[in-house]
């Protein structure tokens, strides 16, 4: 399960907040695991968590995720964790990388076997007594910018051959292919939003007010801010990146279409148990 460390301003039933009140705002803070959709005014701020990994990249909006695909044979099993984009515009979905040492696997597998035949779906109940497993598992440790970082292991488990192997990469989003971890640092799209760092922590200047993460290297989190054109701070909470990113709402203000597909995908990413808001009295 997501660790979610956010701390909400509980908005006040029916009425404004006492001076100084939070800025008008609204925008998404996204992290490698999360997005946050945050609101703000005279009446609190809120927010509301999906576990939605989100990006932007060319001018398109992306989701990233991790699919799953099986083969089955008699006595074969081959599971694999490819990770894909979605444009949220267009609906389509591209695979960003695969692990091939599974196919590779496969092909010798079918090579010594070549009489065995592909399982549907629908009859692999009975897979605990194959004789041969592979599998691939991948997961997102974050992303930065138009860049995904991830990790991923291999087994392959028979009579004849045990071996794993773990592996850590980088994918660019808007080409579709692994890079190396040295495109980050001189990649001035890597900070999302027009963010500028500052020492410890990255501001983002906006219309009448700045964001502002703050590292923890205690808590290894960044803390979230809002700091009003007054200088108040507004604390929001913590979110799991070195990095996050800030996708503007209000201004300029996206499009209809954008903001449906947006929240289409921030809502369809919902599942019950994360669908609970945390909340904190201001100091």
């Amino acid at each position: 399960m997501r660790n979610h460390s956010w701390l909400l301003i509980l908005p006040l039933m029916g009425c404004s907040l006492p001076s100084p009140q939070p800025p008008s705002a609204e925008f998404l803070v996204a992290d490698g695991s999360s997005t946050f959709w945050v609101t703000s005014g005279p009446q609190g701020i809120h927010a509301r968590v999906s576990p939605l990994i989100l990006t932007r990249a060319s001018g398109r909006y992306y989701e990233i995720f991790v699919g799953e695909t099986t083969r089955s044979y008699q006595d074969a099993i081959f599971s694999a964790e490819p990770i894909y984009r979605r444009d949220l515009l267009s609906g389509d979905t591209t695979v960003l990388w695969k692990d091939p040492k599974i196919g590779d696997w496969e092909k010798y597998y079918l090579a010594k076997n070549p009489a065995a035949q592909l399982l549907d779906p629908g009859d692999d109940d009975d897979q605990d007594a194959v004789s041969l497993s592979a599998t691939g598992e991948s997961d997102i440790l974050g992303v930065v910018g138009p860049y995904v970082l991830y990790t991923h292991s291999a087994t392959i488990e028979s009579p004849e051959l045990e071996r794993a192997d773990t592996a850590r990469g980088v994918l660019d989003v808007r080409i579709g292919k692994s890079v190396s971890l040295a495109s980050i640092v001189g990649d001035t799209a890597s900070i999302s939003g027009g963010g500028i760092r500052e020492k410890d922590l990255t501001r983002w200047p906006h219309h009448g007010y700045d964001v502002i993460a703050r590292f923890d290297p205690a808590r290894r989190q960044s803390e979230m801010l809002i700091r009003d054109e007054s200088g108040h701070f507004f604390k929001l909470g913590y979110v799991n990146s070195r990095a996050p990113r800030i996708f503007w709402l209000d201004d300029p203000r996206v499009d209809a279409r954008t903001r449906s597909a947006i929240a289409q995908a921030f809502e369809g990413a919902l599942s019950d148990e994360e669908m609970t808001q945390l909340v904190s009295l201001r100091k």
